[in-house]
């Protein structure tokens, strides 16, 4: 139902929002790793992209896809098999 233009105006908040939510935590991460140590940084940085980053993009982006394919969806062609008004 969304124009590409006005959809691309929601799309884009919504994805910026998410990765500095995800972007604040990860320096939070990265600034108490450097204060113990490098080796202990890298791991708990690889730890931080799975635990935190892997089921965050696994929850907002099928999100963001179903938004725009109701925003794409066309309500005036019937599915197959469908009748015609």
């Amino acid at each position: 139902m969304l124009p590409p233009r006005l959809l691309r105006r929601v799309y884009l908040p919504i994805m910026l929002i998410a990765l500095l939510l995800l972007g604040g935590v990860a320096v939070s991460v990265v600034h108490e790793g450097l204060m113990a140590g490098r080796a202990e940084a890298w791991m708990v940085l690889w730890v931080l992209a799975f635990v935190l980053g892997l089921p965050a993009l696994l929850l907002v982006l099928p999100g963001l896809n179903a938004l725009v394919d109701l925003a794409r969806s066309r309500d005036n062609i019937p599915y197959t098999g469908g009748k015609i008004p």
